[in-house]
């Protein structure tokens, strides 16, 4: 990160690691319990947080030829269900820090889908006296929680999934967008503009790797650019610059950056399909009683 301000919480596979990415403060770092997890099926936990019995248990998917998951249920003090789900993997992620900003502490839960390159569903529960679920989202990437120093409000680093295998390109060839969202309440805000320097910095190091001959070689394209393997690497960092403009409010900048690097036979069809996969992906949480996830592909 190149924000100087802000405490990193940051959640890998299979562990979560709270570290302290301070100029010139001293690091700290917590870890989550290697059992607070249900790993592909293996692991089990029950716990109770707050007023709030988490159960993580190993069973089958009997749709799935037997494939090993996990299934998660979460209890009120009243035995009520607030959550049931199932998933290849589940993990407590964080169960004492106001989320949504509402100064009552939440759960957080992590499920993971098990396949190659997806997919992350995040559940946000309160822990007050009217415990619930608050919010949920899904990426085919997952999710790092930081704190803003200045404020102590809690937000999400998060590349756009929607962005992977964009313009049929493969997975390793897909730049990803990054965004940062805050939850205010039960409501998702889009709080990118806020972080500018990080963007700054992706698009100077993307810059720096765009040669001369690279760019002037891209522009004279005749044919699509993901059509054309030798320039993967061109077409990669070209698309960086113009997402990290984009996704920091800075359209103008992004059109402009295209315009300078894209070929232009090709710029109004890319441009056009960048904002409609933008519109379909994680943004779309920031849009009030809009379907999103697996809620949009049902409808």
């Amino acid at each position: 990160m190149g924000a100087s301000t802000n405490l990193l919480i940051r959640v890998g596979v299979g562990l979560a690691l709270v570290g302290i990415l301070l100029s010139g403060s001293q690091a700290h770092a917590l870890t989550l319990g290697r059992n607070e997890e249900c790993w592909h099926g293996r692991g089990k936990v029950e716990r109770i947080i707050g007023t709030l019995k988490v159960e993580i248990t190993p069973t089958v998917d009997k749709d799935a030829l037997n494939e090993p998951i996990c299934h998660l249920v979460v209890r009120d003090s009243n035995g009520r269900q607030i959550l049931s789900e199932a998933d290849s993997s589940f993990k407590v992620l964080l169960n004492d820090r106001d989320v949504n900003g509402d100064g009552i502490p939440d759960l957080v839960l992590e499920a993971y889908s098990g396949g190659a390159h997806c997919c992350w569903t995040y559940y946000f529960v309160s822990l007050g006296s009217q415990p619930g679920l608050i919010a949920k989202f899904e990426n085919n990437r997952d999710a790092s929680f930081l704190e803003d120093k200045k404020t102590g409000r809690i937000y999400l680093e998060i590349p756009d999934g929607a962005f992977d295998y964009f313009d049929e390109v493969c997975h390793a060839c897909s730049p990803l967008p990054m965004v940062y969202l805050r939850l205010d309440g039960t409501n998702w805000v889009d709080v990118s503009r806020e972080y500018l320097e990080d963007y700054d910095e992706i698009i100077r190091d993307s810059r720096e790797t765009l040669t001369a001959e690279r760019r002037k070689r891209f522009k004279a394209l005749k044919e699509k650019p993901s059509d054309v393997k030798s320039i993967e690497r061109t077409r990669y960092y070209a698309l960086t610059i113009v997402f990290a403009y984009l996704y920091s409010g800075r359209e103008e900048q992004a059109r402009q950056a295209l315009s300078e690097l894209w070929p232009p036979f090709d710029q109004e069809r890319i441009w056009n399909l960048i904002l409609e996969t933008r519109r379909n992906g994680i943004l779309c949480y920031t849009r009030k009683n809009a379907a999103c996830g697996t809620d949009a592909a049902t409808k």
